[in-house]
């Protein structure tokens, strides 16, 4: 196995390293987390606390947090990867997986599912006229706000200065496997994917009221990072999320990745559930036993899903 970045990838300018997988010649992107402290009540109605304490081990990703829905293995793929020579010593690897792992040393928690938007349309009136009497009039309704609100891609210093502050106080509070300075984080998207990475801001009465980010990946378009002032207007959240699905259906895209969390507004934008799950890898007696107590009090976040589309 190499330990060469290979120098086609766009990966290869990320936090991490890049191996080969000795048997199959795949490309491991292996990354190292960097943990923030997140909301103390969050992690604890969550049974999350486990995230906090792993900042303090060594741990490794396959893929990255960062990266969401971006490196996801089934369970028979991943089983051997923690195990292959070339990649760095940890004394907890961590993988996104399509079903749990059931083996030893393996533990599985589930996740917020992915919500993925799969493109069956030739244009957005078609997208439109799939809907339910319903859901097609949440999303007129929605799209109205574009009638008092500009769109448009941030390419200034001061406008990206604007989303980033407006991402801190989103994200901040909520998630603990991001850095702890968020603004070098879009800053970091921006200049490792370049133009596959786009900011589309919203701007109302002359300021930036939100924005969000989104990134091509082959015929993958994903809706990436979202943030907005405290007093945005109710429908901004859809308004811009209808924004990426129409570029992904514009632009051909196979399929629009709307990420996690958000799942039942997701799915009344015609969005369809993809579980995935945090599979950990110990052979540390401490550690399995930490993630067995922890398997037991984690509680999956409860959702409802709409059927929105005919």
């Amino acid at each position: 196995m190499s330990a060469t970045t290979p120098k086609t990838s766009t990966l290869s300018k990320l936090p991490g390293k890049m191996y080969l997988h000795p048997a199959t010649g795949e490309e491991l992107f292996i990354t190292t987390p960097s943990f923030r402290q997140g909301n103390a009540s969050f992690l604890k109605s969550r049974g999350l606390q486990l995230l906090n304490a792993m900042a303090a081990l060594k741990v490794q990703v396959l893929g990255s947090f960062w990266l969401p829905g971006m490196h996801i293995y089934s369970a028979n793929d991943i089983q051997s990867i923690p195990t292959i020579g070339a990649l760095p010593k940890s004394l907890l690897f961590v993988g996104a997986t399509t079903e749990p792992v059931n083996n030893y040393n393996w533990y599985s928690f589930k996740g917020d599912p992915l919500m993925v938007v799969e493109n069956r349309w030739g244009s957005v009136e078609d997208y439109v006229n799939s809907f339910k009497k319903k859901y097609r009039a949440r999303y007129r309704k929605a799209m109205e706000l574009g009638s008092t609100v500009e769109t448009f891609y941030v390419n200034q210093p001061d406008d990206f200065e604007d989303c980033c502050q407006m991402f801190q106080s989103t994200l901040a509070p909520k998630v603990a496997a991001l850095p702890e300075n968020l603004s070098l984080l879009l800053e970091g998207f921006g200049s490792w994917f370049g133009e596959d990475y786009k900011v589309l801001a919203a701007k109302q009465d002359g300021r930036i009221i939100g924005f969000i980010g989104y990134l091509k990946d082959g015929e993958v378009l994903r809706a990436m990072h979202y943030g907005a002032i405290e007093d945005a207007p109710g429908g901004l959240y859809s308004l811009l999320m209808f924004e990426v699905i129409h570029r992904g259906i514009e632009g051909g895209f196979s399929e629009i990745n709307l990420g996690r969390t958000a799942t039942e507004i997701k799915s009344t934008y015609g969005a369809v559930a993809r579980d995935n799950y945090f599979s950990f890898y110990t052979t540390k007696p401490l550690l399995k036993l930490v993630l067995r107590i922890a398997k037991n009090r984690y509680q999956p976040k409860g959702y409802i899903l709409r059927s929105a589309l005919k």
